[in-house]
């Protein structure tokens, strides 16, 4: 597959701290291929991801007005234990069958935990919120109304500016868009449509249902929306979708970035590897690269047998 160039330009970092819940060790060893197992299948896209794992990243200075953001997605009939914060997401797969009354099962979960600020977006499972406008590709607000939100706020494709209890304001913007190489279901557009032109600069948090192409998504997120984060990274993005890919990244939006976002989209390759390998030494002569984006793959399900996982907190 051909590689693909990304422009890069610089951006004022955010200070993010992220607190990750951890899985018991043997849960961690029962599930995937082996490290033996993933280098036979692609051993220089193995090394490529060893390799970038080990890269210097500076967090950032804890911020002077810090607000703790609670993520969650791909929850169905699950209830996980929400851990206490300022503000909880939910970045859609709320309704196991998509039906209203598994909807309001979950929004009247989310109504109880006591977060200032409780805001969701609805996911591919979630038909009962999708309603199509006739002969156009953009979506209205289905059926939202008759639902009971109370004080969630549900965001289709909008900006909010919110304000936490310390006074911050922080500017969100939520969509549940979601390419349709993602399987089939609600609020999916064309992969090649860019849908994304209406998010806009300097965001604190953006919460979208599809990740970013190549990162924390098998290959099954969204190429323009990783060309938007490029072009204005948020502080936070909180996604869910893809749920064999739970966990956070840090992206700094330099060189090596932008060689493992090749070497992911062409499966491998020595050339690419060595592209990898060259800002990946750079880094060590030079002052830490410092992270602009938490990426949070919030996904509590993973297969209908396993356990749930737990929420993810972040601190911006």
């Amino acid at each position: 597959m051909e590689s693909t160039e990304i422009e890069m330009t610089g951006y004022a970092s955010p200070t993010t701290i992220h607190i990750p819940p951890k899985e018991p060790k043997e849960s961690q060893e029962a599930k995937g291929p082996s490290a033996w197992q993933q280098f036979r299948r692609g051993p220089c896209l193995f090394l490529a991801r060893k390799i970038s794992a080990r890269r210097p990243i500076n967090p950032g200075e804890p911020p002077q007005d810090p607000v703790t953001v609670v993520c969650i997605s791909n929850t169905y009939n699950e209830r996980p234990q929400i851990p206490p914060g300022d503000i909880l997401i939910h970045a859609g797969d709320m309704a196991a069958d998509g039906s209203l009354a598994d909807l309001q099962a979950t929004l009247n979960w989310l109504k109880e935990q006591p977060h200032h600020i409780k805001i969701v977006v609805a996911g591919r499972r979630d038909r009962y919120l999708n309603k199509m406008k006739k002969g156009g590709p953009h979506w209205r607000h289905g059926h939202r109304r008759k639902g009971n939100w109370g004080d969630i706020i549900y965001l289709e494709h909008q900006q909010i500016v919110v304000a936490a209890e310390n006074g911050r304001l922080l500017r969100v913007f939520g969509s549940p868009y979601s390419p349709t190489s993602i399987r089939s279901g609600a609020f999916q557009y064309p992969r090649d449509e860019n849908v994304w032109n209406k998010i806009p600069n300097n965001l604190d948090i953006l919460i979208t249902h599809t990740p970013p192409f190549s990162h924390l998504d098998s290959l099954e997120g969204c190429w323009h929306l990783l060309h938007k984060l490029w072009k204005s990274p948020p502080r936070l993005h909180v996604f869910g979708c893809v749920c064999e890919h739970y966990g956070t990244e840090r992206l700094c939006y330099d060189a090596l970035q932008n060689a493992m976002e090749q070497i992911e989209v062409a499966g491998g390759g020595f050339l690419n590897l060595l592209k990898v390998v060259k800002p990946f030494l750079r880094s060590f002569s030079g002052p830490d690269m410092e992270a602009k984006t938490e990426l949070v793959n919030a996904c509590i399900i993973r297969e209908e047998s396993d356990p749930h996982r737990e929420p993810i907190t972040v601190i911006i």
